[in-house]
């Protein structure tokens, strides 16, 4: 039988080779599904139980299980099998190279390279039996709207802790931010250019609005969490005008706003909308209003008092050396997973450096490190 690290590199590659980009990010993308029937096919192939859970538009979460000596608890291990696009990629993305002891393509460290190391992980435990049931899921939409997730953490099955799969160089995350986004517009009286006074331009009024906006990070600076930092307000999309010659009638803008662990995005909202008034009761009355609703991802509750860190941080050391708690600015499922009251940890594979990038890739020593890392998870929970 081939090695583990073998199996782990064959099977991310067949992983990478399939193109799984979210419809919802590029309207070339085909989704998750031919991923999950490679899953399925795996699993057939191993004699593991399957099964499908529609999330939505026919794109499914897929799962396996091992069961445990106590059926009772379960825990969960989840990565998603969505990526980016593969906008500005000069080599095939899709064609897995091994080079210089790493393996390129698009996904394989966000997320095939976490997911690939679970399931080697789930399928090598021969005889030896977790003490609960370990479920691994495949999950779909995590990088737009984490409808996956959140589908999982709507079921109604409950799992004592959750291990989520995201390239953080084997790095034991405990706490990260979450975030709300929503869009501001400003409306503008139209006119011809060439008597702009006869209208009010609603660019120009924007321009206000997101000079108040970013003025209002000096303030977020002072609220340091000890893991993840101080939250953050982005202005991150515009778009506005009419045409050329006319004094624009309206202007819009997406806003990002990340969450620490504690703050709660009804709160973060009311804050912009605070900025918002001022500038609407000041002396340019700009007509300035939010779009809702807002698209929100809570930042999960930080693990560090956990069972699933404790456990976690053993095996992280024992394998890599590794296991400090740490923070991370980014979000996963987590988001959605902890909303059901489950604790969550972030571990895996791979640098977030390299996700979405062009030359996305991950280190095969640290992917054959997260399986035996994995294991040791689920035989020890």
């Amino acid at each position: 039988m081939p090695s583990i690290s073998t199996q782990a590199v064959e099977l991310l590659q067949q992983l990478v080779r399939i193109e799984s980009i979210n419809p919802s990010a590029s309207a070339q993308g085909s989704g998750e599904k031919k991923v999950a029937e490679f899953l399925e096919a795996f699993c057939r192939e191993r004699n593991l139980p399957y099964e499908y859970q529609e999330v939505t538009d026919g794109r499914s979460n897929f799962f396996t299980w091992v069961p445990g000596q106590d059926p009772t608890k379960r825990v969960l291990f989840i990565s998603h099998m969505d990526t980016v696009p593969v906008d500005n990629w000069t080599v095939d993305p899709f064609s897995p190279e091994e080079r210089e002891g790493r393996i390129y393509g698009r996904g394989s460290c966000d997320d095939k390279g976490p997911l690939a190391a679970m399931l080697i992980a789930l399928s090598t435990l021969g005889e030896r039996k977790p003490r609960v049931t370990i479920v691994l899921a495949a999950s779909v939409d995590e990088e737009y709207r984490k409808k996956g997730a959140r589908a999982i953490a709507q079921s109604g099955v409950a799992y004592d802790a959750a291990i989520v799969g995201e390239p953080t160089d084997l790095e034991l995350v405990v706490a990260h931010k979450g975030s709300v986004r929503w869009q501001v517009e400003v409306e503008g009286v139209p006119a011809h250019s060439s008597k702009p006074h006869l209208g009010v331009n609603a660019i120009t009024g924007m321009a206000k609005v997101i000079l108040a906006i970013d003025k209002s990070n000096e303030t977020l600076s002072q609220r340091v969490h000890p893991l993840v930092g101080p939250p953050t307000l982005t202005v991150t999309l515009i778009e506005g005008g009419a045409e050329l010659a006319t004094v624009p009638p309206s202007c819009r803008v997406w806003i990002d706003r990340r969450l620490t662990p504690g703050e709660r995005p009804e709160d973060a909202l009311q804050e912009v909308e605070n900025i918002l008034e001022k500038l609407r009761q000041g002396a340019d009355k700009i007509k300035v209003r939010s779009l809702l609703p807002a698209l929100e991802d809570p930042a999960p509750p930080s693990a560090e008092a956990t069972k699933i860190a404790a456990v976690s941080a053993k095996a992280c050391a024992e394998v890599a050396g590794t296991g400090k708690h740490v923070g991370v600015p980014y979000g996963t499922d987590a988001s959605q997973l902890s909303l059901a009251g489950i604790p969550c940890v972030i571990l895996g594979p791979g640098s977030i450096d390299q996700a979405h990038t062009t030359n996305e890739f991950v280190e095969i020593e640290q992917l054959t490190k997260a399986v035996e890392i994995y294991q040791k998870i689920m035989l020890s929970y």
